[in-house]
């Protein structure tokens, strides 16, 4: 056997262990505290004595939760005894049916609410301007003919307003001038505070629908040095504060028109984008994976579903270890290997996955009339939340049916009681109608049983004789023995316990 080398050290440098040489392990042993810096306080009797009573509660209800019937089953032989007995159990077929029922159904409902299908409806936006003290709308106001200058005072400028509207299922195509826009708010409004109407259902604003809304004036930023980039953007999701939370969405005013006021005497192009706002979020797919899923656009959640199904109905599985993935052609051109492990695909696909594009709307700002719509308006494809998906979220954690499935636990505890009590009545009516049939058959029996109980209990085998049972002495004399066994019993174990409470902690 080799030794280990030996390595002589050089002048001047300290010595070294040699690499092969390894120090011997310390095996298990107890932990051992900094008693200096921690020094342990004894317990006070009046702390010894309430852990004493918090542990016989515990142990008390552990026995009761032991003690209690859990048995709702009336047996066969008491069919004839009690009454309703076929229909108690008819009635117990049905309890179960429709406890499967019910819980196959709130699993339906957990599953439709884990889904977060969307519903689409259409947003529709209008874009106006109106224009002030511009100068044809100063023409009438004389000039002072003592002035140095021909300036009126007045800066011209104009306002931009862009305002969206969540259309109705029963709303037409028809498209709505500003004062019918109006004439509806006003109406919607009064609605509201009058007394004793209904309810409006919450309706989303425009603001919901979007991250952010940039307005870029095709203008110069000499001539307009105040800035020709208008932007408003929502503000970012509030970290969470525990690791592993989620974060929450900042809390802001939501609103239904979007409108600023810059200055300007000439028409003025503009290009309004709106970033589409999506919960959870959507991103737009690389050509590769998008020709591969058949869609432009999804979330993380669906695009590795996607490829779930993909995989699945190409057998693209490996036989052998389920969870690794052979390529096919259309997957290696996506993510460049023959072989994949399926829970990386989530990291794999960020690469292929980009923002959505901005919805782009243009509009030309004319300032040579006092107020100016667009000719048309612009209807977009939104997506919102099943209205069904809030009703079902709602039903989970009911407080109603938390309710009544404790009021149900309880009449269920009440039943498995009256079951038990059925039973111990059955028992003491089989005691006594055998007893009344055959009084000395039974006699003999119960003496005889009692016997083979008494020699198990004392461990004596065959030392009890017959003659010995039927004297009122020999119980007498086991029943003391007993008592006096269970008495020291009882000593013994409080003993310990206090021993034990009043033994300092290590």
């Amino acid at each position: 056997m080799n030794s280990a080398p030996h390595y002589r050290p050089s002048p001047g440098v300290p010595s070294h262990r040699s690499p092969t040489q390894t120090q011997p392990r310390r095996g298990p042993g107890p932990m051992v505290t900094n008693t200096a810096t921690t020094p342990h306080q004894p317990l006070t009797p009046a702390q010894i004595h309430h852990q004493q009573q918090i542990a016989q509660q515990e142990r008390e209800l552990a026995k009761r939760r032991a003690r209690k019937p859990t048995d709702k089953t009336i047996p066969d032989s008491l069919e004839k005894l009690v009454p309703n007995v076929k229909l108690y159990r008819e009635l117990r077929d049905v309890e179960r049916r429709y406890d499967a029922t019910i819980m196959r159904k709130r699993l339906d409902i957990q599953d439709a609410v884990n889904r977060n299908v969307k519903n689409y409806k259409t947003l529709r936006i209008w874009i106006s301007n109106t224009a002030k003290d511009q100068p044809w709308q100063n023409s009438d106001r004389p000039l002072d003919e003592n002035a140095f200058d021909f300036e009126t005072g007045q800066i011209p400028t104009f306002r931009l307003r862009i305002e969206g509207r969540l259309l109705d299922d029963e709303d037409g195509d028809d498209e709505e001038s500003e004062a019918e826009r109006n004439s509806k708010a006003g109406a919607s409004l009064k609605s509201e505070s009058a007394p004793g109407a209904a309810p409006q259902k919450p309706v989303r604003k425009f603001s919901s629908f979007f991250k952010s809304i940039v307005v870029e004036l095709d203008r110069s930023n000499n001539l307009y040095p105040e800035g020709n980039i208008i932007e408003w953007r929502r503000p970012l999701p509030i970290p969470p504060q525990q690791p592993g939370g989620v974060p929450q969405q900042a809390q802001i005013p939501e609103f239904d028109g979007f409108e600023f006021e810059r200055k300007g005497d000439v028409d003025v192009p503009c290009t309004i984008k709106l970033e589409r706002n999506e919960m959870p979020d959507r991103y737009r797919l690389s050509p590769q994976l998008s020709e591969l899923l058949d869609t432009k656009e999804d979330t993380r959640a669906g695009i590795v579903m996607g490829l779930w199904e993909y995989v699945r109905k190409n057998k693209l599985q490996d036989p052998d270890e389920r969870r690794t993935i052979n390529c096919d052609a259309a997957l290696k051109a996506i993510f460049n290997q023959d072989r994949l492990y399926f829970p990386q695909i989530p990291d794999l696909t960020v690469a292929h996955l980009l923002p959505l594009e901005p919805i782009v709307l243009h509009y030309k700002i004319r300032v040579d009339k006092a107020s100016h719509s667009a000719p048309y308006a612009y209807d977009i494809a939104v997506p919102i939340d099943d209205p069904i998906r809030a009703k079902m979220s709602a039903i989970l954690p009911s407080h109603q049916y938390l309710t009544q499935t404790r009021e149900i636990l309880a009449i269920d505890d009440q039943i498995a009681t009256i079951v038990q009590a059925i039973n111990h009545s059955k028992a003491k009516r089989d005691f006594w109608m055998n007893m009344a049939l055959d009084p000395k058959g039974f006699v003999d029996r119960w003496v005889a049983s009692q016997k083979r109980d008494l020699e198990v209990i004392l461990g004596e085998n065959g030392g009890i004789e017959m003659e010995e049972t039927r004297r009122k002495d020999f119980y007498e004399r086991a029943l003391g023995e007993g008592v006096l066994a269970l008495l020291t019993k009882h000593q013994q174990m409080q003993a310990v316990a206090a021993m034990q409470g009043q033994m300092p902690m290590q």
